[in-house]
């Protein structure tokens, strides 16, 4: 999952365009440094939104449109409040009204100052695409769109179709495989979003079946998932740009 959203999503998910891709990051593309860069900030913004829906489905058994939205928000807002205070140690009660878990908010990873903060933090139209591939993994296509509607309305934008269906039911069985064949994946994604007319639905779709192959074992034991996706992200998503030799 590090190197299937971490390294993916980011400009090429933002509607660039191939020639912008490449004026930004170079022949490399996608395998941008991670500290100070969007793709690291969404990837964050993603991990802190599975970790709030898998809260959420623990606190409450059916949750409707609206609490699932609301559920996103929140996760947006705890994410905003981590980003601009990395050195602050989380300690909330089980039954507070928080609703990321002090696990994911006191990582490691999370201990560093970004540079451009603020611009990142505070641009709402960069959050939709990171909650809307968290809801992605959790619900179906109907109550996808029927949220991310919501979202949209609720941020002060107009309805933006994500092309839902095409990112839907690609989660397989994990494979056993090398980190060559996993890296050569990476690169054939990488020149396939590179070269593509649509980076956005092309590197959505790589990361997701790239993800689905190569991490969390299809994405099917929730309640390991959040520990899994720290994990990923250390090991592979972070290692891909130095293995590209950026």
């Amino acid at each position: 999952m590090g190197s299937a959203i971490g390294d993916v999503m980011g400009s090429c998910l933002q509607g660039k365009t191939q020639e912008e891709i490449l004026k930004l990051y170079g022949e490399k593309g996608i395998t941008a440094p991670p500290h100070d860069s969007l793709i690291s900030h969404n990837f964050q913004l993603v991990l802190f939104a599975i970790d709030a829906l898998i809260s959420s489905a623990r606190r409450n058994k059916k949750l409707s449109i609206t609490d699932i939205s609301n559920c996103l928000l929140q996760a947006r807002n705890e994410w905003i409040e981590v980003v601009k205070n990395p050195k602050l140690f989380y300690e909330d009660k089980e039954n507070s009204n928080n609703i990321c878990s002090n696990f994911m908010k006191n990582h490691p990873l999370w201990k560093v100052k970004r540079k451009n903060q603020n611009s990142l933090i505070n641009s709402k139209a960069n959050h939709i695409v990171p909650l809307a591939i968290a809801l992605f993994l959790f619900a179906n296509e109907r109550t996808s769109r029927e949220v991310i509607k919501e979202l949209n309305k609720k941020l002060g934008f107009p309805e933006i179709d994500l092309q839902v269906s095409s990112v839907l039911n690609l989660f397989g069985e994990q494979v056993e495989a090398s980190k060559e064949v996993i890296f050569h994946g990476m690169e054939e994604i990488r020149i396939k979003i590179n070269n593509s007319k649509n980076p956005a639905l092309d590197g959505l779709i790589g990361g997701f079946e790239q993800g689905a192959h190569y991490g969390i074992k299809g994405f099917k034991n929730l309640w390991y998932l959040r520990i899994d996706a720290i994990n990923l992200i250390e090991q592979m998503g972070w290692q891909v740009g130095r293995f590209f030799g950026i």
